[in-house]
């Protein structure tokens, strides 16, 4: 089965909930040996708990032997030293590291007159700096991977800006621009780098947007969220378990070229060519 991830080993950065859960689940479904990590440990638990349950209910993927039950390491992932302590600990349960999912909370929301000076630094730790640290925390291992692959969880805005989203919109266009190098740089090795480019999915995070925006317009936050369903031509938030599909379709060996390119998964929210 070309979508199998049997026999590789993936670490799914802020899988307790959210995108980051979705991506895990299904990477486990694809029979990958998977780390899920958070800062907290018993959101961590409660994670694994639900991956466990979706498997016991729906199985693996069909053509998967085995599935595997997630592995945790609970860090916060921009401490001192989290790259490295993260591929310590998937080396330390899999003996190797084929996949690196990079994912992280998006930074404050808000406009320029809204936002701090240490704003901008705190979007630049979680959008760029975390990144490039992990990777090079896992190139030693991706390195010796038959089929190494490194996905970021980005976001729509990173090519079309959202109103209101200001660091989310300047900081993920560099993340474009860094995936985009990196690709290039590695591409000889075999070391696939790609953007995930979510739309609106239903999270936490898109339900805290829908409460600023009802704040700001005077409107209930049942109004905010049906005038952003208005916006997305399918009418309806993606399921993160969506995401996680596409991750696994990246991640996999049917995946044998595409690298360097920032995937939309929006249901048709981008309205550029």
């Amino acid at each position: 089965m070309a979508w199998s991830l049997e026999g590789r080993s993936t670490v799914c950065l802020a899988a307790s909930q959210g995108l980051g859960l979705g991506i895990a689940t299904e990477m486990v479904r694809a029979g990958a040996q998977t780390l899920l990590v958070s800062r907290n440990r018993e959101r961590l638990e409660q994670a694994a708990d639900r991956v466990v349950s979706v498997l016991e209910q729906e199985g693996p993927y069909p053509g998967i032997a085995k599935w595997h039950p997630p592995e945790l390491f609970p860090i916060d992932l921009l401490s001192a030293g989290a790259s490295v302590k993260i591929v310590e600990a998937a080396v330390e349960r899999f003996e190797a590291l084929d996949v690196l999912v990079y994912n992280i909370g998006g930074p404050r929301p808000g406009r320029l007159e809204q936002l701090r000076p240490g704003d901008w630094l705190d979007g630049y730790d979680q959008l760029i700096r975390g990144f490039v640290e992990h990777f090079q925390a896992a190139l030693p291992w991706l390195r010796r991977s038959t089929a190494p692959r490194a996905l970021v969880v980005t976001s729509s805005s990173a090519r079309q800006p959202i109103p209101g989203l200001l660091l989310s919109n300047t900081f993920r266009a560099g993340v474009v621009g860094l995936v985009k190098s990196l690709a290039h740089e590695y591409a000889a090795e075999g070391i696939l780098v790609n953007n995930l480019a979510p739309g609106m999915f239903d999270t936490d995070r898109l339900r805290e947007l829908d409460t600023v925006t009802a704040r700001e317009r005077e409107i209930t936050i049942e109004e905010a969220r049906q005038q952003r369903l208005q916006q997305i031509p399918i009418g309806r938030y993606g399921d993160p378990r969506e995401l996680g599909r596409a991750a696994v379709f990246l991640a996999s060996a049917a995946n044998s070229m595409i690298t360097g390119q920032t995937i939309l998964v929006d249901g048709g929210l981008y309205k550029g060519l």
